[in-house]
């Protein structure tokens, strides 16, 4: 049984991929620290603001020039958007953090949030 293209309805979200800068290393680790614990707090705010819908640290980062550090969803119906919202972070504006912007697509409500319309009340 064969399902056409036409017939699949999907849900549409916008993936980051946060990073390491090259620069990463030339911080100290207070500074990295205290960064870090900046990116956290902002980031903990767009979550629970519902701006953002999940967020989380990565490990085992393929070998690239940049690690790939954190992952984010979003559902703002822009890559601009998500992109105005990542230059935002206080480790993007630091130097500390690059990131990643692409398009998600899924079968539509094969991923859902429960406390997503709790956090945007």
């Amino acid at each position: 049984m064969s399902v056409s293209p036409d017939a699949i309805q999907l849900d549409t979200y916008e993936f980051v991929l946060l990073r390491h800068t090259r620069q990463y290393g030339d911080f100290d680790e207070e500074n990295r620290e205290r960064i870090f614990r900046e990116h956290l707090g902002h980031t903990l705010s767009m979550v629970a603001s519902g701006r953002q819908l999940v967020a989380g640290p990565i490990t085992d980062s393929p070998a690239e020039e940049t690690q790939i550090c954190g992952f984010g969803l979003f559902q703002q119906g822009s890559l601009d958007e998500v992109r105005r919202m990542m230059d935002a972070d206080p480790g993007v504006q630091q130097g500390l953090y690059c990131f990643d912007v692409m398009t998600w697509r899924t079968p539509a409500g094969s991923v859902t949030f429960p406390s997503a319309s709790t956090r945007a009340s």
